[in-house]
């Protein structure tokens, strides 16, 4: 098994992040990385608190392209940003970006998060899901599927970010039949997209769930179908860059998969390359 090295998906005071770009590049050059992802949250309207202000867009793309220069020959560091559906930034300044879906938007225009507080989660499904949980996870992917399809994006951010309250409120069973169809049913429209799916190791660092993203079941039957994964940390703090990489890496070799791709060293050369697990 080796060491990935790279993640091509963290987040910096930026937006919500608590590591500056700067001290993010640096974690990462003393661990070894050959490659770095900047992806803080595209810029959107109605949660300041989580995503790029609008008006630091350009100084956020600018301080990424003065890191690319000051790491070059020591680490490769590409611009990217994580756009979820209700982001009202474009892609075409970035090397590449990351499609999610944090929102629900509701009737009376304003949106409901799907990883916000356990309470605000209970409120939207009571009131816009007839209590039922397996209704709102069913809405969460099928809504998800037609973004990235509509998208393109070059990663699927943690697919099934929809279980992040579950532990907590059991909103739906997890391994009933309903709800494991649902969920394949979503990502089997994915796999000609050529997106690769991430393996998002984020809430396994701070502490709320117990594996990656997305579920095993899934990540198998991605194999299954072809499809490529990524392993990224999804880091908000620089002392966490590679945190929960081991055990990834010991799920993908269960589930038969005998490498990841991960963003290359050499940009001048290729964007994406493979590394053996």
């Amino acid at each position: 098994m080796k060491s990935i090295l790279s993640s091509a998906h963290v987040h910096t005071t930026f937006c919500d992040g608590k590591s500056t770009a700067q001290e993010m590049a640096r974690t990462a050059c003393e661990m070894g990385f050959v490659s770095l992802g900047f992806t803080s949250h595209a810029p959107q309207m109605f949660d300041p608190a989580h995503c790029i202000d609008p008006s630091r867009e350009c100084d956020y793309i600018n301080e990424i392209r003065r890191i690319k220069q000051e790491y070059k020959g020591r680490m490769a560091v590409y611009l990217g940003i994580e756009r979820d559906m209700y982001s009202c930034s474009e892609s075409t300044e970035y090397d590449y970006f990351i499609a999610s879906m944090h929102y629900f938007k509701i009737p009376d225009g304003s949106y409901s998060g799907v990883d916000a507080p356990a309470e605000i989660m209970q409120k939207y499904i009571n009131e816009y899901c007839d209590g039922n949980g397996l209704e709102m996870a069913k809405r969460y992917f099928t809504q998800f599927r037609d973004y990235v399809i509509e998208s393109k994006p070059q990663i699927i951010g943690h697919f099934d970010l929809v279980r992040y309250n579950n532990a907590a409120l059991h909103l739906y069973d997890e391994d009933s039949l309903d709800y494991k169809m649902m969920a394949l049913d979503a990502l089997r429209d994915l796999v000609d997209t050529n997106a690769l799916l991430e393996v998002n190791t984020g809430g396994v660092a701070r502490g709320y769930m117990t594996e990656p993203y997305p579920a095993l079941f899934l990540l198998k039957e991605w194999k299954n179908w072809g499809g490529e994964v990524i392993i990224n940390s999804d880091c908000h703090d620089a002392k966490l860059l590679d945190a929960g990489y081991v055990q990834a890496e010991e799920i993908l070799l269960s589930l038969g998969y005998d490498h990841v791709v991960r963003l290359s060293r050499n940009p001048e050369k290729e964007m994406w390359e493979r590394v053996e697990l």
